[in-house]
């Protein structure tokens, strides 16, 4: 029985840790690319003269 006590928790554990990992990731990548297109949009060259 505590053997399939530690198995539940540990999955639990490990599916929780996985989730966050996945999730800081894909919020670092759509911070990036809201950088990069506020950079276009600022860029001076980009603007008839």
């Amino acid at each position: 029985m505590s053997e399939f006590l530690f198995f539940t928790i540990g999955t639990m554990l490990g599916g929780l840790i996985g989730v966050v990992l996945m999730c800081s990731l894909q919020i670092n990548r759509l911070s990036e690319r809201e950088e990069v297109d506020y950079a276009k949009t600022k860029r001076t060259d980009t603007f008839p003269s």
